[in-house]
């Protein structure tokens, strides 16, 4: 049985368009949440995850003239075939909106529940429970959807020689669909 060796690789953020996504006009200067998840760099690690808020102008990233420390991902030995799994939120602006309603909304409710609790004296913990129920559902956030999504395979072809690098691109595509909407830049160093 052949041993696969390990290489220490540094993955760091190169660029990104999410062009295929439409925007409207006024929407010039997002921010997006970026997740990569580094896929079975050893036998013994499953996946390792890093993200970080990313700004956009014109539906484009660049981290050119960043700090090191700033696009720095991982830092991680890998062994033979891995992965790369990407996820681009929805905008960050529209999730701060969407915390607010759902505040409004299940303070809202609990109000009618203190409501229907006043008037229905006797049975007020029967008449309520479904208010209270929705009121909690309602206040619940999940946390911003992902606008576009991709996964990549590194092969050890793909690994630059030792001292040097290479770019990847990650194709990114909207969930349920597979028409490519952008691409992930992640510059990977040996």
């Amino acid at each position: 049985m052949a041993t696969k060796s390990k290489m220490a690789i540094e993955v760091l953020l190169a660029g990104a368009d999410i062009e295929g996504i439409v925007l409207q006009p006024h929407l010039l200067k997002t921010t997006r949440l970026v997740t990569v998840d580094l896929l079975w760099p050893r036998c013994s690690i499953a996946k390792k995850t890093s993200a970080r808020e990313v700004k956009f102008r014109k539906a484009k990233a660049s981290f050119k003239g960043e700090a090191w420390s700033r696009r720095i991902l991982f830092r991680e030995e890998v062994e033979g075939h891995a992965g790369f799994a990407v996820a681009v939120s929805e905008i960050l602006d529209d999730e701060w909106f969407e915390k607010f309603l759902r505040l409004t909304a299940k303070y809202a409710l609990k109000t009618a529940a203190d409501f229907v609790q006043k008037y229905t004296v006797g049975i007020d913990d029967i008449a309520s429970a479904p208010i209270d129920a929705l009121a909690q559902l309602e206040g619940t956030y999940p946390g911003p959807r992902t606008a576009a999504q991709g996964v990549l395979d590194l092969t050890e072809e793909m690994l630059p020689e030792p001292g040097g690098s290479t770019v990847v691109e990650v194709p990114l595509h909207r969930p349920r669909f597979t028409k490519t909407v952008g691409h992930l830049k992640l510059e990977i160093r040996a």
